[in-house]
């Protein structure tokens, strides 16, 4: 395990301790810690569904029929919005499910970088709450926000009425970003 992403692998831990023992995941390379922390987490079964409109579909049918918050995962950029029907039927129906979209650096967004979008508040008013975690993962006082946040978020799902609840995670400092070829300089 990469000792920077303890704070990831822990707040798996604090999703099991909440009594979230299923994922729906689908895969891409920005969300591959969130992926490997549920998948190698002994108390999580994971679904991988490539189809992320599909999978946040599943995601609801199973969070009603086990009455418990599912945790739903994508790559950053547009991937999460293909989440949003599904997130807005759980909204309505009050149906309690985690939503894990990774997400690139603060300050990538809008310097023309593909997949990276304004994901911050992803699902505007069909969640009960929305969340961001910080991209420095390794200071004290980030990992006590993350493992707070986590808690707060999970409780959230669960409080009455039941309800979808976002989290984006930067998960951009823990891959690597190729440098340009040539710069480009703004007049």
């Amino acid at each position: 395990m990469i000792p920077r992403l303890q704070p990831i692998y822990d707040s798996i831990q604090i999703c099991v301790e909440h009594g979230i023992t299923h994922a729906v995941i689908c895969p891409g390379s920005r969300s591959a810690p969130l992926t490997l922390a549920l998948a190698r987490h002994p108390s999580v079964k994971t679904y991988v569904i490539n189809d992320e409109r599909s999978a946040a579909f599943i995601a609801m049918g199973m969070a009603r029929e086990l009455d418990q918050p599912i945790a739903l995962v994508c790559t950053s950029g547009s991937a999460g919005y293909n989440f949003a029907p599904a997130v807005a039927e759980a909204f309505y129906q009050h149906v309690p499910l985690l939503i894990l979209t990774a997400d690139r650096p603060m300050e990538w967004i809008d310097q023309w970088d593909g997949q990276t979008i304004r994901q911050h508040e992803l699902y505007g008013k069909h969640v009960k709450r929305s969340f961001s975690l910080p991209a420095d993962y390794e200071h004290a006082d980030s990992q006590w926000f993350i493992n707070r946040t986590f808690n707060q978020a999970i409780l959230e799902t669960k409080a009455h009425p039941a309800g979808p609840v976002h989290i984006n995670i930067p998960c951009g400092s823990l891959s690597i970003r190729p440098w340009p070829k040539k710069f480009i300089f703004l007049r």
